[in-house]
């Protein structure tokens, strides 16, 4: 192997090296706390290296930003496509149990909301890939009559999507079992088509009796 050919592979596995360090960091310390020079020195690169394939800082974060999603999205839509009811997805929502205030004490989600070009960009992004996903499934749902068909799947990504932000808001100060309760009544409420609703609520007054 060539000095030149043996540079270019030692630069690549540092590059693999810095992005590694970086996801973390990131995670950790969310934006506004992300040390960009820092994470070059650890990997053992140089500025002016990094700088000249990344950009600057946020142009940096944007690219890892992008890379995390793209890793979850494979995984992301591998369970969506194999979603068989609605049914499951608010069981999924009923069983969720997390400590909510230790994720948001060990990472800085908010952070990634503050700074408007990444927040526009994680937005787009999203409806790009995942929104679509989701958009595909809510017609499979509507044509299997598991979902309501009188409203357009795009108003309904946009009703879960506020959904999520609202859960997001309450949980700061709200218990987690209490909120998602709720809000799994006002998603099945809002989403399943009335006779369903009807059944369902038909059921449970006879187990009741």
């Amino acid at each position: 192997m060539s000095k030149k050919n043996k540079t270019r592979k030692t630069t690549s596995s540092k590059i693999q090296v810095l992005i590694d360090i970086a996801k973390v960091e990131l995670l950790n310390k969310g934006i506004s706390r992300f040390n960009y020079e820092k994470v070059i020195k650890s990997a053992g690169l140089s500025k002016s290296t990094v700088y000249e394939k990344y950009g600057k800082k946020e142009d940096f974060i944007i690219f890892l930003i992008k890379s995390i999603l793209d890793e979850l999205y494979i995984s992301f839509k591998k369970y969506v496509d194999e979603l068989k009811n609605f049914d499951e997805i608010l069981e999924y929502i009923s069983n969720l149990n997390f400590d909510i205030e230790s994720i948001l004490k060990e990472y800085p989600i908010d952070d990634f909301f503050t700074n408007k070009r990444i927040s526009t960009f994680v937005n787009n992004y999203f409806y790009q890939t995942y929104g679509q996903v989701i958009v595909n499934k809510i017609i499979e749902f509507q044509k299997q009559n598991e979902v309501r068909n009188d409203i357009d799947a795009i108003y309904i990504l946009e009703f879960l999507i506020s959904v999520t932000k609202g859960i997001g808001f309450l949980l700061k100060n709200r218990n987690f079992k209490e909120v998602v309760t709720n809000y799994r009544k006002l998603i099945e409420n809002a989403l399943k088509p009335i006779e369903k609703i009807i059944i369902v609520k038909g059921d449970a007054n006879l187990g009741e009796k």
